[in-house]
């Protein structure tokens, strides 16, 4: 790909600016150079190239021999762009060195230029803070407007890139703190638009300070002198909006941009899209992929890298909201702690992969559907065996204690009538009143569990009537006070007789209840081992044709990578 191309097959420069811009010491190069690439313009306002070498000259010859703007003594020029020049110049009211910026036209600049060198004035003097070049004075010299500006001597963030590799964290802070400046930008309605390396500038102490706001946009403002399709900014900076030629409705989010590709710049040296020419470099940026850092520098934080590429999302809604929330998550990464950024969505990645490889697509969709639907049969199939077995299991546990009850009240009932004849006291025939009912209830709900129970306990109704009878004649007695004869009916062949039919009865009875839980619980498990093999099966076909699949895209991958090499 281009973006992988070595610096010397680069024919673009990283810092190349799409419009009219101030660019950094012209000490290693030549002032036509400087012009050439800082100043060599796209922006289809104006045909800046033409514009630029009638200018160039008459401006070199008039620094040789300007000597003064207004109060300022000029000591040297520091740097040279196709709308302007920049001074060290000294200040001998207060005793300062400042930074003099100047229109190259003088008094023959047009509205545009004029413009933007209001709009830069007005900008830097909106912005009140420590990480921002400070405006000192703006005025004019016998038709020559200027600005004076703090000057900085620590040179710029491209001279640091050019002199030695950055370190992860060094360059975390470093985005951290300009990332925290440019959202002091925004909240008072600034949008820098040309963020790059050159246009960030050190002080003595190592400060940084963001300078050159020629292309600076107030959010809201009309922004009359650039055309609705317009292409501004630095080439390898600039967002995919701005590259689409939609300047005029540039929103923070081209800075978080500019931000993310700074950085970028700083763990990889280079730009994240880099084409063989302008149009190349212009189409990577609106539809290419860049090159993911730890590819190009191994030992680059994982962190770090998914902060990094969430700013150069194509579509500006899926960046960092705001700059503080690109500060923040750099913090973290310094302080250790967990990063809010998320590399790109999953589905995305799949939606993408999907469109360039149909065949390994189709038939991984076939393996996944028929793993659905095998998932799905296993659940329902599943949940219908849990619930079977469950409701086995409870209506057993509730024979099984329905069966206890029934012996239980049998004996009771047995039990009261041996002790009304024993002692004449009429309680027994009380407790015996009180608990035929619960019997008779038992019964009941035990054959509405398992009706085909049922025929155990008709083939006892004789005996179980008999018992009724003998029973109610015993208490009878018993109330007429002929408790030996009550006692004799009790243990009488009669009643001892009908009193083992009934016994067998319930005992077959509960043997019938225990029975059917049994074999329901043995078909239950039968069901459940038919759909095993059968999802055994449909899992062996559902794996083959994953194997195929996984299979068509290693064949892909390797071809691939044999036509490259």
């Amino acid at each position: 790909m281009s973006a992988e191309r070595s610096p010397d097959q680069r024919t673009i420069r990283p810092d190349v600016t799409m419009d009219f811009g101030l660019q950094g010491p012209p000490s290693s190069q030549p002032a036509h150079t400087m012009a050439d690439t800082s100043g060599a313009g796209l922006d289809k306002d104006t045909n800046a190239v033409d514009d630029l070498a009638t200018r160039t000259a008459p401006a070199e010859a008039t620094s040789k021999t300007l000597k003064r703007i207004a109060s300022y003594e000029i000591v040297s020029e520091i740097g040279r762009g196709g709308m302007g020049v920049v001074y060290q110049a000294r200040d001998p009211r207060l005793k300062r060195t400042v930074a003099l910026k100047v229109i190259l036209a003088g008094g023959h600049a047009g509205e545009v230029e004029l413009a933007r060198f209001q709009i830069e004035a007005e900008a830097v003097a909106r912005l009140k803070h420590q990480n921002f070049v400070q405006i000192y004075e703006v005025g004019a010299d016998e038709g020559l407007p200027f600005l004076a500006l703090e000057y900085c001597a620590g040179g710029s963030l491209e001279d640091r890139i050019l002199a030695s590799v950055q370190t992860p964290r060094e360059s975390a802070a470093l985005i951290a703190k300009l990332a925290a400046a440019m959202h002091h930008a925004h909240q008072v309605g600034v949008i820098h638009r040309d963020l790059k390396p050159g246009n960030i500038l050190f002080d003595n102490a190592g400060e940084p300070k963001i300078t050159d706001f020629g292309l600076a946009k107030r959010v809201g403002e009309d922004d009359s002198h650039t055309r609705t399709v317009s292409v501004m900014g630095s080439l390898g900076y600039m967002s995919p909006e701005q590259a689409s030629g939609h300047t005029r409705d540039a929103t923070p989010a081209v800075d978080v941009y500019a931000l993310g590709a700074i950085l970028y710049r700083l763990l990889t040296g280079k730009t994240p899209f880099e084409g063989s020419s302008t149009a190349e470099s212009l189409q990577l940026v609106i539809n290419g992929v860049p090159v993911a850092i730890r590819r190009l520098r191994p030992s680059c934080p994982r962190d770090l890298e998914t902060i990094c590429l969430k700013c150069l999302e194509k579509l500006p809604a899926n960046r960092y909201h705001t700059a503080e929330e690109l500060a923040d998550d750099l913090n973290r990464f310094l302080r250790g702690e967990p990063i809010t950024a998320r590399a790109a969505s999953p589905v995305e990645q799949l939606a993408s992969w999907s469109r360039r490889n149909p065949l390994p697509t189709t038939i991984a969709i076939g393996g996944v559907m028929m793993l659905a639907t095998l998932a799905g049969a296993m659940a329902l199939t599943t949940y219908r065996n849990y619930r079977a077995i469950e409701s086995i299991q409870h209506r057993e546990m509730r024979v099984q204690e329905l069966r206890g009850r029934i012996l239980y009240l049998d004996e009771v009932l047995t039990g009261s009538c041996s002790l009304a004849a024993v002692t004449g006291e009429p309680r027994w025939q009380e407790r015996y009143t009180r608990f035929l009912p619960e019997l008779d209830s038992a019964i009941n709900e035990a054959t509405a569990l398992v009706p085909e129970a049922r025929s155990q306990l008709a083939d006892v109704d004789g005996a179980n009537s008999a018992l009724v009878r003998l029973e109610d004649q015993a208490f009878a007695l018993v109330r007429e006070r002929h408790l030996d004869e009550a006692w004799q009916l009790l243990n009488g062949d009669e009643y001892r007789r009908n009193k083992n039919e009934y016994a067998q009865g319930l005992a077959s009875f509960s043997d019938r209840l225990q029975k059917h839980s049994e074999t329901a619980i043995e078909a239950a498990h039968r069901e459940a081992m038919g759909f095993l093999i059968a999802a055994i099966s449909l899992g062996t076909v559902a794996a083959l044709i994953l194997l195929v699949g996984a299979y068509s895209m290693f064949r892909m991958l390797r071809q691939r990578s044999a036509a490259a090499g």
